[in-house]
């Protein structure tokens, strides 16, 4: 579990080092140029998914709890659902305009889904430190932003394109990109 672990670690301090240390980032920014910190920024998030997909990997999944009965059926609801929000922070959606951060609460709600199905140490660690990172990001940029986005005139195309895109990534998950992601089929063969 150490590879998952770095993995988790890496990831969260990656993502929560521009609200936490804001002034630090700044800094370093001005330093490297916009362009050299992004490069850097997109390096660490590559480096975590894959110590993330080798740790997952490397662990074998030992039970540890046992997930409540009602909780497949939740997370076939939550799961699709976390996706869409996720889709839906690109573009001029419309619902951008009503949540503030929906890439953050759809992330939640597919880590979530997946602890009521998954019950080994694996899962456990990986899908409850993803939703604590997710909380504690959409928090720190609640305090710093405020609640309301500003979008430029939302979309109808946009809000389709984000259902579209959503419901094909579904679709991939569900017809074999689940397995060949993470060695567990959604659908049985």
């Amino acid at each position: 579990m150490l590879l998952l672990t770095l993995g988790l670690l890496l990831f969260a301090l990656t993502h929560l080092y521009p609200s936490l240390w804001p002034a630090h980032r700044a800094q370093l920014r001005e330093r490297l140029g916009e362009q050299r910190y992004k490069g850097l920024f997109s390096l660490a998030v590559f480096v975590a998914f894959g110590l993330l997909f080798a740790g997952w990997r490397a662990t074998l999944p030992e039970p540890f709890y046992t997930p409540p009965a009602w909780g497949r059926p939740a997370a076939m609801v939550m799961l699709p659902l976390g996706i869409w929000l996720v889709c839906c922070s690109f573009g001029p959606n419309h619902l951008r305009r009503w949540l503030h951060h929906p890439q953050l609460l759809g992330f939640m709600l597919w880590a979530v889904g997946h602890l009521l199905v998954n019950h080994e140490g694996r899962s456990l660690l990986l899908f409850a430190t993803l939703a604590l990172w997710a909380l504690a990001s959409l928090l720190l940029i609640l305090r710093r932003d405020g609640w309301h986005t500003q979008v430029a005139a939302p979309d109808w195309r946009a809000d389709l394109a984000c259902f579209a895109g959503a419901a094909a990534l579904v679709a991939t998950l569900l017809i074999g990109g689940h397995h060949w992601l993470t060695g567990i089929a959604l659908i049985p063969r």
